[in-house]
C-alpha cells in the first residue's frame, strides 16, 4: 500500500487488511491459496464474478492463465473467458489498478466486445507485482448498477494485491521446497538401498546379513573396519532402510578434535558457559533427536566425553555445557572405529561399561585385500556411477591394468580404489583404462620400498610402506596422502597410531 493509499484507507480497512494477511500467509498450498484469495476479493468488493490469472514460476514471457474463476456464491465459473482483455492489457502495461464504474460509457472501452456482449458495467483489475514485474492479475466485474466499484474498492484491492503477491510467492516457494525435499529424500534412500552396496565376497555378505538383522531395532551398533572400508556407508544403510529413515542422520568425526571442541559440538552449551559462549547452542545429539547419530572413530574420544555418552545410552539424557537441567533425547547411536576397542579397554584407554553399551551388535567390515574378488565388481560400479566416465565413454578396464589392481594391497581400501578409478577415467583417452592411466604407486607395486621382507605382519608392512612413502614425498603429508589414495585425516591417524605403538 502506497503512502497516498494509506492516507485514504480508514482504520477499519487497515485492520481488515491485517486480519486478511494473517489468513492468506498461513496457507502454504498454492491451489488452496488461489481460491481463498479470490473468495476474499469477491466478498470484499461484492463483485458478481472474479478471476485470477498467474504466470508459471520462472516463465516471465508466458501468457497469463486463469487459475481461479469464481462468482459471488463462491462457485466455479464454467466459462472463464468472458472477461475484458482491454482492461487486462491496461493493468499489465500501467502496473497499477484500473477501475471503471460504467464500462459502456467509458471511452477506454469503446471497442471492447466483451463489455458489449456480456453486458459488463463495472470493472476493477489490479496486477500482482513481484519486484516490479507482473506475476498475475486479479479481475472482478459486475453487470448491475447495484454493485458499482468505487475508489475505496480500488484502494483496498491494490493494497490486498500486494499482500496476495507475497503470499503466493511464499506458498510457491514452500511447495517447491517440499517437492525438492521429498525428491532428495527419495534420492538418498535409493542411494543407500542394498542393491547399491556391491560385493559378493563371503566376509562382506556376512556383514550385510548382520545389517539386515538390525534394521528394525534401535539398538546401538558398532562398525569395525579399517579406514576406507565403507563404515559410514553401512551406517547410512542402517538408517535409511529402518524406521527412522524420515528423521535426521547426523555424522560426527571424533578423531583428532580437541576435547572441548568435540564436547561442545556433541552436547551444545548455554550462553555464558565459557569465554566466547555469547549465545546458547544446540548440540548434535539434540539435532539428531528421533533420528540416528553416527560417531566415527569412537575410540578417540576422551574419558569426559565417554562418561557423557554413556549417560545418553543408559538414560536417554544429556546436559549442555554449563547447564544443570537434563534434556531427553531419542537417538539411535551407530559408532565406528578402526581400532581394536577391546584392546583399548584392556589397556585402560576406553571405558568397559561404554564398550558394552556400544557393542550390542558388531558389524565387521573386511579390508579390500581380503575380498579381492569384489575388486572387478566395485570397479564397474564406479565406472557406471562417474559422470565423466559416461561422457568420455570409459566403460572397461584393460586386462593388464586389472591384474595390477587385483594384485595391489589397497591400504586405503575402497576409498582408495574409488580414487584410483577416478584418476584412471580422467587420464584415459580411449574407451578403456590402460596401465598407463593408473597412478604410479599402482604401476610400481612390484618394486616395494627398501626394507620390506617376508614373514612380517600386514600391520608392519603397512607401517613401513606408509613411512617410506612419506619419506619419498619429503615428509609432505598432504602429498603422501594423495600418493597413497587416502585422506589426510586417515594418514594423520595412522601416523599417530604408529607413534603410540612402535
Amino acid at each position: 500500500m502506497t503512502t497516498e493509499e494509506l492516507k485514504q484507507a480508514g482504520k477499519e480497512d487497515i485492520l481488515a487488511l491485517y486480519d486478511i494477511s494473517q489468513v492468506i500467509n498461513s496457507i502454504l498450498d498454492p491451489e488452496a491459496l488461489f481460491n481463498r484469495v479470490m473468495d476474499i476479493v469477491i466478498s470484499a468488493t461484492r463483485a458478481e464474478r472474479g478471476f485470477m490469472m498467474v504466470r508459471e514460476p520462472g516463465k516471465p514471457d508466458e501468457p497469463l492463465k486463469v487459475t481461479v474463476a469464481r462468482n459471488l456464491d463462491q462457485q466455479t465459473i464454467d466459462n472463464p473467458q468472458e472477461i475484458s482483455s482491454t482492461i487486462l492489457k491496461q493493468a499489465l502495461e500501467a502496473r497499477e489498478a484500473v477501475l471503471t464504474s460504467d464500462a459502456k460509457a467509458d471511452p477506454r472501452f469503446t471497442g471492447s466486445e466483451s463489455v458489449r456482449l456480456y453486458n459488463i458495467r463495472s470493472i476493477l483489475c489490479v496486477p500482482l507485482l513481484k519486484q516490479g514485474q507482473a506475476m498475475g492479475l486479479i479481475y472482478v466485474d459486475s453487470r448491475t448498477t447495484a454493485n458499482v466499484f468505487t475508489e475505496k474498492d480500488r484502494t483496498f484491492l491494490a493494497a490486498f494485491a500486494n499482500m496476495a503477491a507475497i503470499a503466493i510467492e511464499n506458498a510457491r516457494l514452500q511447495s517447491r521446497l517440499r517437492e525438492e525435499n521429498i525428491s532428495l529424500k527419495q534420492e538418498v534412500r535409493q542411494q543407500y538401498q542394498f542393491q547399491n552396496i556391491v560385493g559378493q565376497a563371503p566376509s562382506f555378505l556376512a556383514a550385510l546379513s548382520m545389517v539386515e538383522k538390525v534394521l528394525e531395532s534401535s539398538v546401538p551398533v558398532l562398525i569395525q573396519g579399517e579406514s576406507g572400508t565403507g563404515k559410514e556407508l553401512i551406517a547410512k544403510a542402517v538408517h535409511y532402510n529402518g524406521p527412522r529413515k524420515d528423521r535426521r542422520f547426523i555424522a560426527q568425526y571424533c578423531g583428532a578434535l580437541p576435547e572441548t571442541l568435540l564436547e561442545s559440538e556433541l552436547f551444545g552449551y548455554v550462553k555464558g558457559a565459557f569465554t566466547g559462549a555469547l549465545a546458547s547452542k544446540m548440540g548434535l545429539f539434540e539435532v539428531a533427536d528421533g533420528g540416528t547419530f553416527f560417531l566415527d572413530e569412537i575410540g578417540d574420544i576422551s574419558p569426559t566425553i565417554q562418561a557423557k555418552l554413556l549417560r545418553i545410552l543408559q538414560d536417554g539424557e544429556m546436559r549442555r555445557i554449563g547447564e544443570t537441567k537434563s534434556i531427553r533425547v531419542d537417538v539411535r547411536v551407530i559408532s565406528a572405529t578402526n581400532r581394536d576397542l577391546l584392546r583399548e579397554v584392556r589397556e585402560g584407554r576406553f571405558r568397559e561399561d561404554l564398550f558394552y553399551r556400544l557393542n550390542v551388535v558388531t558389524i565387521n567390515l573386511p579390508p579390500l585385500r581380503d575380498r579381492r574378488e569384489d575388486i572387478p565388481i566395485l570397479i564397474h560400479h564406479f565406472l557406471e556411477r562417474f559422470p565423466l566416465s559416461r561422457s568420455k565413454r570409459v566403460s572397461e578396464i584393460q586386462r593388464e591394468a586389472m591384474e595390477l589392481l587385483m594384485a595391489y594391497d589397497w591400504p586405503g581400501n575402497i576409498r582408495e580404489l574409488e580414487n584410483v578409478i577416478s584418476y584412471g577415467v580422467v587420464m584415459s583417452k580411449a574407451g578403456a583404462i590402460q596401465v598407463a592411466d593408473l597412478p604410479p604407486e599402482i604401476v610400481r607395486r612390484d618394486r616395494p620400498p627398501a626394507g620390506f621382507a617376508l614373514g612380517k605382519s600386514m600391520r608392519d608392512i603397512e607401517r613401513e610402506y606408509l613411512l617410506s612413502t612419506l619419506k619419498s614425498c619429503g615428509n609432505d603429508r598432504k602429498k603422501t596422502a594423495q600418493q597413497l589414495g587416502i585422506s589426510l585425516r586417515t594418514l594423520q591417524y595412522k601416523l599417530k597410531e604408529y607413534k603410540a605403538r612402535p
